[in-house]
């Protein structure tokens, strides 16, 4: 802490006192605790029926004493409460803003504020306490020291005429004004104007507050353009000099109750039949959709692609007067079933109209069940400025006048609000897509879903006018975080990390913005950013916002963050889980972040121009999650930590300190699925690449089963098992060890110790662990040492047991670990024989590993070929198991003759080869996403140059269905191991590519995933020069086997014998003799 006074330390140290554990985070600039978390009461607990009547006056007299810590000395005094809320846990939290009482003599100034107080804008401080009273934590973005030198010069009358001149000379204004100025007679402002103290530039400026009309040269992707146009927003003009500090647009980008029905955009070609909530007019045959099933109604619009209804003004004009076209079915069948034809354009088909409609009550829903709220506004404002906000929704929309030369086939989406009269409207917007790239955006889930958002995150701030709204300049902290949260919530909602492919005609399907990966070059807004420390690559609003999208997207569905050019090169984060709130199946992420946005983000401040003050903003969002966490699931909860990994792996651990030691495995593929083509390491979905058995050549084998041999006793063959622990931790691992079991195939529920052939429980000592790396490197997955293995003897079989796989599990600990919910890695896989034209059959378990009865729930799934079949033997319908019952299973796979010979499609593999160009060397990785047309292929290739680096792009080139063998071109990024630096190379690229002929069983609990069992096939790989050689697929001793290392020592005996032989003849005849002729 630098800049702090000499008494602020004095109260720490008190603090301290009453909790050392207290959490504190400072704000440098501003030289108060941006937030202060542990047991902050100093008032008697109270019950929680008298909670929300003492909390005000218990804050301020926490701040009578600690105030200073958290603004000015007098701190108490200059709050003001804007308002008090009690969430679904019975705590409540108290939100007030910062006021600044001005010195000396200024008449005019005194006249236009009220108790001689001057807000200052975007200064709160929020104190939060738990339903027993204890107050658990206070957060301030209140400044210290306000100094305000300069004296009121433009009065309310001057900013109007100021305001006119700047817009004036643009194109449009006349017929703006016209429209506009009967309504609002202070045009170009449609609000009174207020006096606040804004902190800018490391200065406190007298500035005039407003929302209104200004001049705006920005495009809905944030870029300048070369001409300004004028937009609505709200305006920050300086009250000394008339400089606007800040102009900030409101749009942001991305009867009788009855039912109807509808075809929705998607599946494309084949869509879905949606049922509609609706309204019939009178008793006519007109229906319309406007659903009036909840608080607030939900009504969507056919604006029909008109100019007329493009501007804030028009489309907030046409709302307010009811109008704007309500989507309409006139023919009485209550069905919107008109879909694009060769008679029908896209702006009179009703699929976006119908997926409109539907989603905003989706959204609705979901968070009405998450939290209780209602629509928008949530009951949160006075009436006015905020009446129960009406959930508009426009479909066919014409793109505003700033977006030029767009039209209605434009691919994009909006939110805005308008203030008129004094009361808040606010609206969606669709465009049509232009059905190539995309189909119509009101199709994407997701992309409604952020929209929606945008409205909620504006309802979620509150200003000392009662004004919602976070307001928030494209290149600007605030704008990636409005755009960052609208990313967030469209990801936990509609779990769709990689938006856009359902609406999207190519193949593959386009992703619109990839939240698993942010830096996918391929995606249609590409290249976006996944940490922290690249931040000021760009003011990108949305490449930001990417930061905390991939956050959440670690948090709830979980995955793996990639960087060749830190340390470490993988941080795997595995998802917190899922629970049922008001009767909806939730990712608990949602309810963090959802807790965090409405009661820890209150003190997110305003933008100061200070990039180093602003981009703390984020750092906020952070903490606050870290608090929900621990409100909802508990100080040191698998929820907590997993918040707290997943804000570090994004680079977003609090500054000046450290994480810690965290040891952990790259789990199985299922629990980071969605990572896997983006990182380059082909895991099977039940198998880990951190946890597996090497019998000599490449890692992939069975384990093998000891026999009974010719004489009666079992054999003593010893499996090799290797685990791979990586410290993903800033802080060397102390102690680190691993310990091994395993079990029979399948979903079993109880473990035995892997023991060597003399009865000793294996484990493996690792010691210290530094920090960000790994006991071993994942290029030496097929060549690791053996300071990374253990030894694993399996004894005989008893008579009658079928089933000769094995699951293998691995716990690691350390002395210092921070996390202990990381610590466990599983791999349950069976290597198959290629057996064409004969069934292969695996026995394996499934088991209730819960305390209630289950019903059986399996699915079969894997890249086959279109010949190849896999079922598992037997009807498993209806079968229900008790807790811990264990039931024995069979799968049989059907597999053709020639696969061996001649490759068929699926291709999606590893690849192995070398690369060639401006970068060359021995190159591995993945090849996915295959398309192929008998000619060419092309996919997704990603992997590493030993040593050099990693790459992700594109293959394009030519296959040899005989020899596996590939040829052809690659684009895209590489990013050179340990310096960051990125480049995008074309290179070539000669390899093998090895399709994956892959089985995956999965066992289901309520339709989720709780274990299973990948089988692989081992077809053998056609000689070419980059084949390798795959282990046996046998899973008991062969006898020979076993004595193996008697019958070399023999050979080298018999070889030593000949060689004395040959030399002691030598000597005796004195003959030359040529041993290798």
């Amino acid at each position: 802490m630098r800049n702090i006074t000499q008494r602020q330390p004095s109260l720490l140290g008190q603090l301290r006192e009453i909790d050392p554990n207290l959490n504190i985070q400072w704000d440098e600039i501003r030289g108060v605790a941006s937030s202060i978390r542990g047991n902050l009461t100093t008032a008697p607990a109270v019950a929680p029926t008298n909670l929300r009547a003492v909390a005000e006056p218990n804050s301020l007299a926490f701040l009578e004493t600690y105030g200073e810590l958290l603004g000015p000395p007098d701190i108490s005094r200059s709050l003001r409460l804007l308002r008090s809320r009690t969430d679904d846990l019975g705590w409540v939290h108290l939100e007030f803003q910062q006021y600044y009482y001005p010195n000396g003599e200024q008449p005019a100034l005194r006249e236009l504020i009220q108790d001689n107080a001057i807000e200052v804008y975007g200064s709160k401080l929020a104190a939060h306490f738990k339903s027993d009273g204890t107050l658990i934590e206070v957060q301030s973005s209140c400044w210290r020291d306000i100094q305000v030198d300069r004296e009121l010069a433009i009065n309310p009358q001057q900013l109007q005429t100021l305001l006119l001149q700047r817009i004036e000379p643009i194109q449009g204004f006349s017929e703006l004004r016209s429209r506009v100025e009967p309504q609002e007679g202070s045009f170009p402002l449609t609000d009174p104007p207020r006096l606040v103290v804004y902190p800018w530039q490391n200065a406190f400026r007298l500035a005039w507050l407003s929302y209104g009309y200004g001049a705006y040269n920005r495009d809905s992707r944030g870029e300048l353009t070369e001409f300004p146009n004028i937009t609505y927003g709200q305006l920050v003009i300086d009250a000394t000099t008339g400089e606007e500090i800040l102009f900030a647009p409101t749009i942001h980008t991305a009867e009788t109750a009855d039912t109807g029905s509808g075809l929705a955009v998607t599946p494309l070609g084949s869509p879905t039949t949606r049922t509609l909530n609706i309204v019939r007019l009178d008793t006519t045959s007109t229906y319309r959709l406007k659903d009036t099933t909840h608080s607030r109604d939900i009504v969507t619009y056919d604006a029909a692609c008109s100019t007329s209804y493009n501007s804030n003004s028009e489309i907030g004009t046409a709302l307010v007067n009811g109008t704007l076209p309500v989507s309409e079915d006139t023919e009485g069948d209550k069905n919107w079933n008109r879909v694009p034809s060769a008679t029908v354009s896209r702006t009179d088909g009703q699929q976006p109209e119908v997926d409109a409609h539907y989603f905003a009550q989706q959204q609705y829903e979901w968070y009405n069940a998450l939290a209780g709220r209602d629509g928008w506004d949530d009951g949160q404002y006075p009436n006015p400025p905020v009446p129960p906000l009406t959930i508009n929704v426009l479909a066919h929309c014409y793109p505003p006048d700033e977006w030029a030369p767009d039209d209605c086939t434009t691919v994009n989406a909006y939110h805005w609000r308008r203030k008129a009269a004094g009361v808040w409207t606010y609206w969606l917007a669709f465009m049509n897509g232009n059905g190539t790239t995309y189909d119509y955006p009101a199709g994407s889930h997701f992309i409604f879903a952020h929209e929606y958002q945008h409205a909620i995150t504006n309802c979620s701030f509150i200003d000392g006018a009662n004004d919602p709204g976070l307001n928030a300049l494209p290149a600007t902290w605030f704008g990636a975080v409005h755009e960052g949260l609208s990313d967030v919530f469209a990801g936990v909602s509609t779990e769709q990390w990689r938006p856009g492919t359902d609406i999207s005609p190519a193949t593959p399907a386009l992703i619109f913005r990839n939240l698993a990966y942010p830096r996918d070059a391929a995606a249609y807004d590409s290249n976006k950013l996944d940490h922290f420390d690249d931040r000021n690559t760009t003011t990108n609003f949305y490449a930001r916002g990417t930061i905390l999208a991939h956050c959440a997207y670690l948090m709830g569905q979980g995955g793996v963050h990639q960087r060749a050019s830190r340390t470490p090169v993988l941080i795997p984060v595995y998802s917190m889980g899922r629970q049922t709130v008001g009767g909806k199946d939730f990712l608990k992420a949602a309810r963090i972040w959802y807790r965090a946005l409405t009661n820890y983000f209150s003190n997110i401040g305003a933008a100061t121009g200070l990039p180093a003050n602003d981009e703390n903003t984020f750092r906020t969002l952070r903490n606050g999650c870290v608090s929900a966490a621990e409100d909802l699931y508990g100080t040191g909860s698998l929820e907590h930590k997993t918040t707290i990994l997943a804000f570090y792996a994004v680079g977003l651990h609090p500054v000046g300190t450290t994480y810690g030691a965290d040891v952990t495995f790259l789990r199985w593929g299922a629990d980071w699925w969605m990572s896997r083509p983006y990182i380059g390491i082909s895991s099977p979905n039940w198998s880990s690449v951190d946890l597996f058995i090497n019998n000599g050549g490449a890692s992939e084998w069975n384990a093998l089963i000891n026999i009974i041999d010719s004489t009666g006793n079992p054999t003593q063959y010893e499996n090799t098992v290797y685990c791979r622990v990586r410290n993903v931790g800033d802080q060397a691992a102390q102690n680190v060890q691993v310990k091994f079991y395993y079990a029979k195939v399948g979903t079993p529920s109880g473990w035995l110790e892997v023991t060597d052939k003399d009865g000793n429980i294996q484990v493996l000592n690792i010691g210290t662990l530094v920090a960000g790396e790994s006991n071993f490197p994942d290029s030496a997955q097929n060549s690791p040492p053996a300071s990374a293995s253990v030894k694993w003897y399996i004894p005989p079989l008893a008579a009658g047991e079928t089933v000769d796989h094995f699951c293998l599990k691995a716990v690691v600990t350390s002395d210092n670990d921070v996390n202990i919910y990381n610590n466990e890695v599983q791999s349950n896989i069976a290597y198959a024989p290629y057996t064409p034209g004969t069934p292969f059959r695996l026995p394996f378990i499934v088991t209730n590993p819960l305390d209630e009865e289950i019903a059986l729930e399996l699915k079969v799934q894997g890249p086959l070929p279109r010949r190849w079949k896999a079922r598992i033997l037997g009807d498993t319908q209806g079968i229900r198991l008790k807790p811990r019952e264990e039931r024995l299973l069979n799968l049989t796979i059907d597999m053709p003759p020639s696969e061996d010979q001649q490759l068929e499609p699926p291709f999606d593999g590893e690849v192995r080869g070398k690369v060639f160009g401006s970068l060359s060397g021995p190159f591995a990785g993945t090849l996915t996403d295959i398309t192929w047309d008998g000619q060419r292929l092309k996919g997704r290739l990603v992997g590493t140059l030993d040593e050099i680096g990693s790459f992700i792009g594109s293959f394009e080139g030519t296959l040899d269905v005989k020899t596996w063998q590939i040829k052809g071109r690659v684009t895209g990024n590489f990013q050179c191991a340990g310096t960051g630096n990125t480049s995008q190379p074309c290179l070539g690229l000669e390899a093998c590519l090895r399709p994956l002929r892959r089985i995956d069983i999965s066992q289901l609990v309520n339709g989720q995933p709780i274990n299973g069992t990948t089988v692989q096939v081992q077809v053998p790989i056609p000689d070419n020069p980059y084949a390798w050689k795959l282990p046996p697929t046998n899973t008991y001793v062969v006898p020979e086997a076993a004595g193996c290392k008697n019958r070399s020592l023999l050979f080298l005996a018999v070889a030593i014998a000949i060689l004395l032989f040959l030399l002691m003849w030598l000597y005796v005849t004195q003959q030359p003799v040529e041993l290798i002729p």
